[in-house]
C-alpha cells in the first residue's frame, strides 16, 4: 500500500517539476465532468516545448476500478487527442485534487506573504503561475486496515514570486511594445444618475453614511507588437477574467502578454469586451461590465 502511493507521489512530483503549468480542467480526458477545483478526480500537466508546440499529460482516477491512469494528449483543431496511456497506480480508494493560491498557503520559498501570480497560456482553463495543486490520495483498505491519506503538493518549474519578461538584446529584433490602457469595471445595474463618482455615499433606501462602489478602476498592460489594443482577440478567448497575467495570440498570430490589475485590490470578475465609458472615467479609458 505504501509503495503504491509513494510511487504515484514520485511520478506526480516529477511531472510537476518538468511542467510549464499544473492545472485542473473542468472536463477530464475522457470528456466527463471533473468535479470543480475543490474535488476534482484529474490533474493535468502542460509543457511548452522548446522546439515549438505544446504537450499535455493527465492523471485521472477511476473510482470504479481504483486505478489512476496517466494519459498523454495533444490538441488537434481544438479537439483533445490521446496518444498513450498507462496505469500509474492501482488499489486506490480515493484521489482528489484542489488548487490553492500562494498567499493562502503561507510562507513560500522564504517569502512570508508571497503575491499571487497567475499566468494564462492561451486557453481559458490553462492557468499557471505560483498556485499549488494539492493532491490527496488514499489506498484501499486491506485486512481491515484502512489506508492513510497522503497529501502531495504540486508546483510547476515556472512558479514565480514576481514576473519578468526578457527581450532579445541588440537591434536586429525590435523590442516588444508596451501599451497601457486604463479601464473601469461597472457594477451590475449601472448606469445610475450622474454625477456619480466611483465611490458614492447614500444608497437608495439606505443610510447616508453607507458607501458603495459602482466602478472599480484599473489598467491592462499589453506587451507585444505595436498596434491597437487587441480587445476583440482577447475577449474572443476569455469571456471571464480577473486580476492576472494572460498570454495569447492575436488574429495575426503574434504572441501578446496582457497584465490586468486594479487600483484598490484584486479586480472583480468581468467580461473583457469594452462598453461605453461613463463620464467620471479617466481620459482614454474603456469600460467593462462586472460578472456577478
Amino acid at each position: 500500500m505504501g509503495r503504491t502511493i509513494a510511487d504515484l507521489s514520485g511520478r506526480l512530483n516529477e511531472e510537476a517539476r518538468s511542467s510549464t503549468a499544473v492545472f485542473i480542467p473542468s472536463v477530464d480526458v475522457l470528456g466527463n465532468a471533473n468535479g470543480g477545483t475543490t474535488a476534482a478526480h484529474e490533474v493535468d500537466f502542460f509543457r511548452r516545448l522548446s522546439a515549438g508546440g505544446d504537450a499535455f499529460v493527465a492523471y485521472r482516477f477511476d473510482a470504479s476500478s481504483g486505478d489512476v491512469t496517466r494519459y498523454e494528449y495533444t490538441y488537434s483543431a481544438g479537439t483533445r487527442v490521446s496518444s498513450n496511456e498507462d496505469i500509474a497506480a492501482s488499489d486506490v480508494a480515493a484521489f482528489s485534487v484542489s488548487r490553492e493560491s500562494a498567499s493562502a498557503l503561507g510562507p513560500v520559498a522564504g517569502v512570508t506573504h508571497p503575491p499571487d501570480v497567475a499566468i494564462m497560456y492561451g486557453r481559458p482553463e490553462l492557468s499557471g503561475g505560483n498556485d499549488v495543486v494539492i493532491a490527496s490520495v488514499q489506498p484501499q483498505s486491506h485486512d481491515g486496515i484502512a489506508g492513510g491519506v497522503t497529501t502531495i503538493h504540486l508546483a510547476s518549474r515556472i512558479a514565480p514570486t514576481a514576473l519578468a519578461v526578457l527581450a532579445p538584446k541588440g537591434t536586429a529584433t525590435p523590442p516588444p511594445t508596451i501599451r497601457i490602457f486604463p479601464f473601469v469595471i461597472l457594477r451590475p445595474g449601472f448606469p445610475v444618475a450622474l454625477p456619480h463618482g466611483p465611490m458614492h455615499g447614500g444608497s437608495l433606501g439606505g443610510p447616508s453614511t453607507l458607501i458603495h462602489w459602482v466602478a472599480a478602476l484599473g489598467s491592462v498592460q499589453f506587451l507585444g507588437p505595436s498596434g491597437a489594443g487587441p480587445w476583440l482577440d482577447f475577449s474572443s478567448l476569455y469571456t471571464r477574467v480577473e486580476s492576472g497575467i494572460f498570454i495569447f495570440k492575436d488574429s495575426s498570430g503574434s504572441s501578446i502578454t496582457a497584465s490586468i490589475s486594479c487600483t484598490d485590490g484584486p479586480c472583480p470578475p468581468f467580461k473583457p469586451l469594452p462598453v461605453s465609458a461613463p463620464a467620471f472615467a479617466p481620459a482614454g479609458s474603456v469600460a467593462f461590465q462586472m460578472i456577478p
